[in-house]
């Protein structure tokens, strides 16, 4: 790591999702995706035809990474149907380098919106989701 590395961290890793809603394609969908370290920040992208999106890694650099305090990033995403925003995926992530949300691998997720949501603890921090990975 050079020293202009110094505090750089990954608060969200790239996301590939494909959402659906009873066995459909969510096509042309607004989704939002939120982190929250130092400050909380969005962006959105759209679901193509086949109810697909993407978001690129996010890496933020603070002073307060070279302080001996715990590392905690909120993160969410949210899909935007019939007006309402819904929740569909959140997570507490504990680790600064890319991929830690699932111990190094992407995320690449299924997510059926009619499913309930439900709690993991299998990646260092409680994540709420209904939606599914490949392991």
């Amino acid at each position: 790591m050079s020293i202009f590395d110094a505090g750089k961290t990954c608060v969200f890793s790239e996301v590939q999702a494909r959402l659906m809603r009873d066995g459909e394609p969510v096509e042309n969908a607004k989704v939002i995706r939120r982190w929250e370290w130092n400050d909380l920040h969005e962006d959105s992208a759209a679901t193509d035809e086949n109810g697909y999106f993407e978001f690129p890694v996010v890496f933020e650099k603070s002073i307060s990474r070279m302080l001996p305090i715990e590392l905690v990033i909120a993160q969410g995403l949210y899909v935007v149907i019939d007006g309402e925003e819904v929740k569909f995926w959140s997570n507490s992530k504990r680790e600064p380098e890319e991929n830690a949300e699932f111990q190094g691998r992407p995320i690449t997720l299924s997510c059926e919106l009619t499913d309930e949501m439900k709690i993991y603890r299998d990646f260092g921090s409680r994540m709420r989701t209904l939606c599914t990975w490949e392991d």
